[in-house]
């Protein structure tokens, strides 16, 4: 092994796919035999907490409990696990190459989060994104070419050595300072048990104002979700998780992960006519909705799918209204259309707070800040944003 400074924890969180994780250990092992690796499992019933009381490693750290929590769970209990001061989440079902750590080493930084680099067989090869090879070695342990793979990835590095993507960085695959995500909260287990966590931090740290890049010359190879959407244990259940997830992050943020703009409004929904199906398809969109139907049925069969209290969030019609922005609705007027409008909302908002007065308004005295757009009528009350107050998972 190169001289490394050892200043990096490697955090994987396990559940069950014991195979896996004896592949992720053995191999790091194989490279860095001093390096720090943290493992979490959370009510592994495979094997897994035998597997990892009967290692004898001096640079392992882990934590087993017959409980049953989320994804977030198991990477914060990492973090707080870890001794060095930067850690670089990974899964096991991820094959390190040589030159990994030692690559990360020379760019850590206290304000920065490094995205590294994953080659992947082509699994989900439209998804691209910086740092992300598409290239088979191998589709699950059994046929990993492992030695094609260190080939391949000394060929990147030479090609790509101290090559950095400024600012990109949409992965779940970072290294970070330690001290840095215990202050902001980690994941958010908002997600449960898993999906969008990622999309949820990587935004956080960049409302933090950290400075952020992709790293092409720190490479592993990702076989892909193999504990997660294609494992024995969620297959069957992965697309209600990830629409319960894209719905709760929805619920935090306002908008969609895609919105070009990060802006959170405190909007509150005034739906007249409306019904319980209105009702679901609405509610994540807003802070409240003020709604004249009886919500207790919904409420008692979406309130398991989520951390936040739907009881605060679904109000009579005639209650009060406090809300910075107040968005008025027929639900009889309601559409496919003018749903997908609505799930724009906060790009319009922004658009409308920051567009300069025109003379018609200046002479006419028109009010900006109240206006119809499609069914809805729209009343700014007060043009805030509220999304860095969302950067600190509550604890």
């Amino acid at each position: 092994m190169n001289s490394i400074k050892n200043n990096i924890s490697l955090l994987v969180g396990l559940k069950n796919n014991l195979e896996y994780s004896k592949n992720f250990y053995y191999t790091t092992r194989e490279l860095y035999p001093d390096v720090e690796i943290v493992f979490t499992s959370y009510n592994s019933t495979d094997g897994t907490h035998e597997w990892l009381n009967s290692l004898q490693d001096k640079n392992l750290i882990y934590y087993i409990s017959t409980e049953d929590k989320t994804f977030s769970d198991t990477f914060n209990k990492c973090t707080q696990l870890a001794t060095r001061e930067y850690v670089a989440f990974a899964h096991n079902d991820v094959v390190l190459t040589p030159g990994f750590i030692e690559n990360l080493e020379k760019h850590v930084a206290e304000q920065l989060v490094i995205y590294y680099t994953t080659i992947e067989p082509p699994i989900f090869s439209g998804d691209e994104r910086p740092g992300k090879i598409v290239r088979d070695f191998g589709a699950d342990v059994e046929t990993l070419d492992k030695n094609g793979l260190y080939q391949f990835a000394l060929e990147i590095q030479q090609k790509n050595k101290d090559v950095i993507i400024p600012d990109a960085g949409t992965s779940f695959f970072l290294c970070a300072n330690r001290q840095l995500l215990l202050t902001i909260g980690g994941l958010d287990p908002l997600y449960n048990p898993m999906f969008c966590e990622d999309d949820d931090l990587i935004l956080r740290l960049r409302l933090s104002g950290l400075k952020t890049f992709t790293l092409l010359d720190a490479i592993c190879y990702h076989f892909v979700s193999k504990t997660s959407r294609f494992s024995e244990e969620y297959q069957n259940r992965t697309a209600q998780i990830e629409a319960n997830s894209n719905k709760n992050f929805v619920r935090k943020w306002g908008f969609k992960n895609s919105s070009p703009i990060k802006n959170k409004y405190d909007i509150g929904l005034v739906v007249q006519n409306g019904n319980e199906n209105l009702l679901a398809k609405l509610e994540p969109w807003c802070s409240v909705i003020y709604i004249d139907v009886d919500a207790s049925d919904y409420i008692n069969k979406e309130q398991p799918n989520t951390k936040i209290n739907l009881k605060n969030r679904i109000k009579p019609l005639n209650s009060a209204k406090n809300n910075d922005v107040l968005i008025t609705l027929n639900g009889n007027d309601v559409n496919e259309k003018a749903l997908n409008k609505l799930q724009n909302i906060n790009e319009i908002i922004t658009k409308q707070i920051n567009a300069p007065v025109t003379f018609f308004e200046k002479l006419f005295k028109k009010d900006r800040f109240k206006f119809k757009f499609s069914i809805f009528t729209i009343r700014i009350l007060k043009p805030a944003t509220h999304e860095k107050q969302l950067i600190n998972t509550p604890q």
